[in-house]
C-alpha cells in the first residue's frame, strides 16, 4: 500500500480501501478479529499503519487506490443499489467496467430522477449520508392539485409519518398549470422516501420528483438521463 509517507489509522485505511465501508463498520470488522496487520490479528481500531505495513481483511490484502467521483443523472425505472438480483436495471448497469468499483452515495427510489453521486471514497460517502452532518438535498416535484400556504407551513413545521418526524427545510411553489403545482423543497434528514411521504401526508401525489442538489453539488443542466460525469474531487 502507498500512503505518501504518512501514517494512517487502521479504521480510516479500511474505509478508504473497501467500497461502501464506513469507519464505524470498519471498527466492527476490527473488533471481530477479521483484520490483520503484518500477519497478526489486530483488535485495536486506533492503531496506525505505515506505508510498508501489510493489511489483510478476510484473507484479502488491501491497498489504497485512487478515489473516483461520479455525478449521474439517474433516470426513472432504475434501482439505486450496488447489486440486486431482483432488479431489472440498477445504476451500476449504466456504468462501464472501469467504474464498477464505485457505489451509490445514498439512494433515490426507483421512479425518482436526478442527481446521484457514486464514489469509492467511504469517508466522503459517510460525510454525505450521516444524519449528524445535515447535508441538504433539494428536489423539484410536480404534484397534482394546488398547494396552499397552510400546507407549506405544515410541511415546514413537520408531520408524523409511520412514527417518524418529517419536515421540509425549505418549500416554495410556482404554478404548473390549472391542476398542477411545481414545488421546490429542501430536506436535510434524508429519511427513506422523505419527500414523497410528506406530500402524501399533505394529500398530494408526486407526479414527478427530481433531485437537483446535494450540498453544494448541483445537477448539470446539460446532463441527460443515464449520463454521468467524472470529476477529480467533490466537496459537499
Amino acid at each position: 500500500m502507498k500512503m505518501s509517507g504518512q501514517n494512517m489509522r487502521i479504521n480510516v485505511f479500511l474505509a478508504r480501501t473497501v467500497s461502501g465501508l464506513s469507519r464505524r463498520k470498519a471498527d466492527e470488522l476490527i473488533l471481530r478479529g477479521r483484520v490483520s496487520i503484518n500477519g497478526k490479528v489486530n483488535y485495536d481500531f486506533s492503531v496506525t499503519v505505515k506505508a510498508n505495513d501489510t493489511v489483510v481483511l478476510d484473507g484479502e490484502t488491501l491497498s489504497l487506490k485512487g478515489y473516483k467521483y461520479l455525478i449521474m443523472n439517474k433516470p426513472a425505472g432504475v434501482i439505486t443499489t450496488k447489486a440486486d438480483r431482483y432488479a431489472v436495471t440498477t445504476v451500476m448497469d449504466l456504468l462501464p467496467e472501469e467504474y464498477q468499483d464505485v457505489f451509490p452515495v445514498g439512494r433515490l427510489d426507483k421512479e425518482t430522477t436526478g442527481l446521484l453521486i457514486l464514489t469509492n471514497d467511504g469517508k466522503f460517502a459517510d460525510s454525505v449520508m450521516h444524519p449528524k452532518y445535515e447535508v441538504e438535498k433539494e428536489y423539484r416535484a410536480i404534484v397534482r392539485g394546488k398547494v396552499s400556504k397552510e400546507m407549506i407551513t405544515i410541511a415546514l413545521n413537520g408531520i408524523i409519518d409511520e412514527g417518524e418526524q418529517l419536515a421540509f427545510r425549505e418549500f416554495r411553489t410556482v404554478s404548473a398549470g390549472k391542476d398542477k403545482t411545481c414545488c421546490y423543497v429542501t430536506v436535510a434528514e434524508g429519511k427513506k422516501r422523505h419527500v414523497r411521504r410528506v406530500f402524501r401526508q399533505l394529500g398530494f401525489r408526486a407526479i414527478t420528483l427530481e433531485r437537483l442538489r446535494i450540498g453544494s453539488v448541483i445537477l448539470p443542466d446539460d446532463l441527460s438521463y443515464g449520463e454521468f460525469l467524472v470529476v477529480n474531487n467533490l466537496k459537499i
